[in-house]
């Protein structure tokens, strides 16, 4: 049976409406309607609505596709997502690795009382990785400071109230989650000054005691660490000492 031969089917009717039919068989469908009233109704009707949405709809056929919605650039996002969650995991192994190694190449650097803390060496490897960093220097922006504190208090077993440090000349970035000592979570905040230097404050669950402040300084970079019951706090940056220990007063101070 050839194709103008065929009985007349549900697709042809549908080809008919789309204008899709060749004429001889155009031509056959529009008698075969001709006989069925009530389909050439339904039929007339389904084209009529095809007529007004393609002139409600029309001009957006001859618009050009947003680029968000391009093939090459949903696969850049793509890839560009991969290389963000691929970056983070090697952040992570570096800040393993290095942080392995940090307390030897520590040793004479450091007071005794942060030389063997292990936190202190992840800290430092944390800094020395995501400080550099341009485009993902945090996970959470400071646009969901609520959200970060929530987040991290939940992950770390305390709660973190994200300090606001404008009054010492600091504006946050944001934060992130951390492989902490003994394979706990820890945080990071970064925060930024005006001239554009970054410090970090670390955060892992504290052990029911409370330290003094413990400073030290290498190649321009000062660390300084103490703990709360709650919390151990490790803040590092390139800023002078006196700048960094007023920082530590004003985190100090605050209920975290």
């Amino acid at each position: 049976m050839t194709r103008l031969n065929k009985p007349v089917s549900e697709d042809d009717l549908i080809a008919y409406v789309d204008g899709e039919l060749s004429d001889e068989r155009r031509a056959l469908v529009e008698q075969w309607l001709a006989d069925h009233p009530h389909e050439q109704n339904r039929i007339f009707a389904d084209r009529k609505i095809k007529q007004r949405l393609h002139k409600s709809l029309g001009p957006l056929a001859e618009a050009s596709l947003p680029r968000r919605f391009r093939r090459e650039q949903i696969q850049g996002d793509i890839k560009q997502r991969r290389t963000a969650q691929l970056q983070r995991l090697a952040a992570v192994l570096v800040i393993v690795a290095v942080s392995g190694g940090c307390g030897w190449f520590l040793r004479g650097v450091l007071p005794d009382a942060l030389t063997g803390s292990t936190d202190i060496q992840v800290a430092l490897a944390a800094h020395a990785v995501f400080v550099p960093e341009k485009l993902h220097p945090v996970e959470v922006t400071a646009e969901a400071k609520d959200h970060l504190g929530t987040w991290l208090g939940n992950r770390i077993g305390q709660t973190v109230s994200v300090p606001d440090l404008s009054t010492q000349g600091l504006t946050l970035l944001g934060g992130r989650l951390l492989p902490g000592e003994g394979g706990e979570p820890a945080g990071q905040l970064m925060y930024e000054t005006a001239t554009g230097e970054r410090v970090t404050l670390y955060l892992q669950r504290g052990a029911g005691k409370e330290t003094a402040f413990v400073f030290a300084r290498e190649k321009g970079l000062g660390t300084l660490a103490w703990r709360s019951p709650e919390l151990a706090y490790i803040l590092t940056g390139a800023l002078p000492r006196e700048e960094l220990l007023g920082i530590a007063h004003a985190v100090h101070g605050r209920d975290l």
